[in-house]
């Protein structure tokens, strides 16, 4: 049985202030918002960012739609609550999210989105991350310790100072073994499997790769664990056809390019199976259906 974490349809514009914003690797940050009186919200979930001044002064964005961006860690302090919002600079939109201080106001829009099923029968949770889809795994971590599930992580980057995670300096990370190596996990007792495309950290190659080695000498896993996996298209995939062929059962957090974030504009569709043999397919957005969808459902495009 799956049980969605509790959340609300409520959602709403809030204007946050800027806890700290700091480097994690290279080209990644960590965003720390306060808010007051937010919405319930669970992992999988996402904010819809406006990347400039919200007083509409000053400052040098061009930005204009906001930016979707999962949440990477919610705490709750009386009224007050702390969203973690973990980043790449790539763009205009995030190149102005990276010059924030402390202090700065931000205006954002959420929660929004659908978010991670646990499963009451699934003791064993695994999660697969690459690059930049590891945030809102991170949240479901802390999600999952909290229901009494034990979890690996799988963790991939191209290269070392590309992974967007904070290293245990006395933990080793060699090859296809787990290892409580990162404190983004390690805090919420998971071990991480480390793959990166040029071997210079963990295993050498992907972590898709990484993670069907894992599966084939662990046949317990068929039995007992759910899948959550983020991150790239191609990624994905091989994780949820790896799946399918084990009958393990996989969540898989999309992404799409949004402009409204709550289903208005309908420029964020996937293509899902249908439930009847004249209806083979239908769209269904991402924002408001998703982003979080079973893997068999999803008809992956070429």
């Amino acid at each position: 049985m799956a049980v969605t974490p509790e959340s609300d349809t409520t959602r709403g514009v809030f204007l946050t202030r800027v806890l700290a914003n700091d480097p994690i690797c290279r080209d990644h940050r960590r965003c720390v918002l306060e808010v007051g009186d937010f919405p319930p919200a669970a992992p999988g979930q996402f904010v819809q960012i406006l990347c400039r001044d919200p007083g509409g002064e000053g400052g040098t964005s061009t930005t204009f739609l906001r930016r979707p961006f999962s949440i990477a860690g919610c705490r709750r302090r009386s009224r007050r609550c702390e969203i973690d919002i973990l980043y790449r600079v790539t763009g205009g939109g995030t190149h102005w999210l990276a010059q924030l201080e402390p202090g700065d106001p931000v205006s954002i829009l959420g929660p929004l989105g659908r978010p991670f099923p646990v499963f009451d029968d699934r003791p064993l949770a695994l999660l697969v991350g690459g690059g930049i889809g590891l945030p809102p795994l991170i949240w479901l971590a802390q999600s999952l310790r909290d229901a009494g599930k034990r979890t690996v992580a799988f963790c991939g980057a191209r290269t070392a100072d590309l992974l967007p995670l904070t290293p245990c300096s006395d933990v080793a990370i060699t090859g296809d073994e787990p290892a409580l190596a990162f404190r983004e996990f390690a805090d919420f007792a998971t071990p991480v499997v480390v793959a990166t495309d040029d071997g210079s950290l963990g295993a050498a190659g992907t972590i898709a790769a990484a993670f069907v080695r894992y599966l084939d000498p662990h046949p317990h896993a068929t039995r007992s664990a759910v899948v959550y996996t983020c991150g790239p298209v191609p990624m994905m995939r091989v994780i949820a056809d790896a799946c399918e062929a084990r009958s393990i059962r996989c969540q898989v957090c999309l992404e799409r390019m949004m402009a409204c974030g709550m289903g208005t504009c309908q420029s964020c569709v996937v293509r899902i199976r249908g439930e009847r043999a004249e209806d083979p397919w239908r769209y269904r957005l991402c924002c408001t259906d998703g982003p979080v969808f079973d893997s068999r459902l999803v008809i992956w495009e070429e």
